[in-house]
């Protein structure tokens, strides 16, 4: 047993220990002055014991450490208590390394303290190795930037940092979202969708200062913080400038491609004192700048009610069409040269049991978000072809129906399939049928929705484009897809008379369809003067409130059956006028 060792012996087993073991060894005095290293701190630290002895403790110190850190050590080792802590150190070449130090106060017979004895591990690869994980968890594997999660900590860090200095010193938190980049995906593949994330990544990165934020939140959507802003107005500069950012182009696979982006912006504390507070509120902003497209928006205490609006007809859709609450009104279109109906329009309302009729403006882009549109829509075309051959049973004569549909429901395979089985199964030519797309939104996906289209075609549905004029028209597209109408939009109607450019539009928009053989229907006719000016520049069809209003089936009916001969009155330029004006919304 050691203890029944002689003092000599005993320090010699002890000396040969601490020469032994395999942790570094250092023992100073109580001013820090090294007394002793072993072995293991001369390979660690690189100083031989000639260099190290009668040195201060600090010969290894990196300046990693802050003063704070320092006072806290020695408090606590001449409080006569062990400290330990990982230290970040430097070795003798300069290399920084880490190690998990325990210093222990060395007391007397007397109970002073006269020596420190410092024990450490060099731990250095254990905390590359945690760095390396934590860089992982933070990071966002695409563009190097921080992720959603880090992103969260450091708008937490910077709440509290104003909280705890009492300064409420403002932050912005800046929500971007990219407009268009589903349509790269879509066109160039997911990897060139990458590739562009880099690029807008690399782009924004220039623009953003110390210490200011960039993150990448997951897909399209980026986010930035951006501290000491004082008021809203460097924060719109900021942000106008992010949006010029994106006017140059992109090269995505060698093809010169634009994207927009929609910024929501969020300041602390007006905007919220609690993490995701702000970033709901942010988020919230965003989905306001996006309805007008690359522009930016701060965030207003009124969108919540408009979020909670969106949650409401969300929820309701979900059940609407099992609750019965979806039905179709109908409009007619008028032949403009002898009065003769030539199709009605199936039109989609929603009576929702608390709210009332809601708008389809407000609806039809939920279902297109939540993914319902296509349910949906296969029961309009399923129920407009129903309607129509109850019509033709009762002898009414409606020669056709116009469905409205969204060009995600003609990227889906099983929406044109349904639209074969509901002509076959209600015994319908096909050509009775016609669906209308919206050519805002259509044109710029053309070419991914054309199998649908060309096999549409191929069993005789017609095709046609609706509010024509209002997007980005490429007229090459009507020649090249089997367009067979175009619709003017409602816009150009009701400033006919007023505007001439209005009417250049008009006039453009008939030429080409005259030269391509597509049919003109002009929608929201609502005065004489609209109808008798849209005759005098060769327009054939239309309709609108003028001649009757959107109506549920059987007032179509009554319509069709007892008004008709008042219609040719009507486009003939007679002082005739159909009495019947259904009050249903149009």
């Amino acid at each position: 047993m050691i203890e029944n060792l002689s003092d000599e012996h005993r320090a010699a087993i002890l000396s040969s220990a601490l020469e032994q073991i395999a942790d570094s060894v250092m023992i100073t005095d109580t001013s820090g002055v090294i007394k002793y290293v072993n072995d293991s701190f001369e390979v660690v630290t690189g100083y031989t014991r000639e260099e190290a002895i009668g040195q201060r403790a600090s010969l290894v110190k990196s300046g990693k450490h802050s003063e704070i850190f320092y006072r806290s050590l020695w408090a606590t080792l001449r409080a006569g208590r062990p400290f330990r802590h990982v230290f970040i150190n430097r070795r003798k070449g300069g290399a920084i390394y880490h190690e998990a130090k325990t210093i222990t106060p060395v007391r007397d017979k007397d109970g002073d303290i006269t020596h420190f004895v410092a024990t450490g591990r060099d731990v250095s690869e254990r905390v590359e190795t945690e760095s390396r994980l934590e860089r992982l968890a933070y990071t966002d594997s695409l563009t190097g930037l921080p992720n959603r999660q880090r992103f969260l900590e450091l708008v937490r860090d910077a709440l509290e940092q104003s909280v705890d200095t009492g300064s409420n010193a403002r932050f912005a938190v800046l929500f971007l979202d990219m407009d268009g980049f589903k349509a790269v995906n879509d066109s160039f593949g997911h990897f060139a969708g990458d590739h562009l994330l880099g690029e807008v990544a690399e782009r924004l990165g220039e623009l953003i200062r110390e210490p200011d934020v960039l993150a990448r939140l997951g897909g399209d959507e980026f986010a930035i913080l951006l501290h000491d802003v004082g008021d809203a107005t460097p924060v719109a500069a900021d942000a106008q400038r992010i949006l010029d950012a994106f006017r140059p182009p992109f090269d995505v696979s060698g093809v010169a491609t634009y994207v927009d982006a929609s910024i929501g912006i969020a300041l602390a504390p007006d905007h919220g004192t609690e993490v995701f507070t702000l970033i709901k509120h942010a988020d919230t902003a965003m989905y306001r700048a996006k309805k007008h497209g690359g522009s930016y928006c701060f965030f207003e205490p009124e969108m919540t009610a408009s979020v909670h609006e969106q949650f409401n007809l969300r929820n309701g859709l979900y059940r609407a069409l099992e609750r019965g609450e979806l039905s179709l009104d109908y409009q007619p279109q008028i032949d403009l040269t002898d009065g003769s109906v030539r199709a009605v329009e199936a039109l989609l309302r929603w009576c929702h049991p608390r709210f009332g009729v809601v708008s389809p403006e407000l609806f039809v882009p939920v279902l297109e978000d939540i993914g319902l549109i296509h349910e949906v829509g296969r029961w309009v075309v399923r129920e407009a072809c129903q309607q129509l051959r109850t019509w033709w049973a009762a002898r009414v004569p409606v020669p056709m129906v116009a469905v409205n549909v969204s060009p995600l429901q003609l990227e889906d395979p099983e929406f044109v399939d349904s639209v074969v089985d509901a002509v076959q199964r209600f015994g319908l030519p096909p050509a009775a049928l016609e669906l209308e797309l919206v050519e805002t939104a259509n044109l710029a996906v053309l070419d991914k929705v054309e199998a649908g289209i060309r096999r549409l075609e191929s069993v005789g549905v017609r095709l046609a484009l609706d509010d024509f004029g209002t997007g980005f028209s490429a007229f090459s597209h009507l020649s090249r897809f089997p367009v067979h109408g175009l619709k003017i939009d409602r816009d150009f109607v009701a400033g006919i008379s007023a505007l001439a450019s209005n009417e250049s539009l008009i006039e453009g928009i008939m030429a080409v369809a005259e030269k391509l053989g597509l049919d003109v229907v002009a929608e929201g006719i609502e005065t004489a003067d609209q109808l008798v000016r849209l005759q005098q520049l060769g327009c054939k069809c239309g309709q609108g409130f003028y001649f009757c209003a959107p109506s549920a089936p059987d007032v179509i009916r009554e319509f069709m059956q007892r008004q008709a001969p008042l219609l040719r009155t009507m486009v003939s330029g007679g002082d005739g006028e159909v009495q019947l004006r259904p009050s249903a919304a149009g």
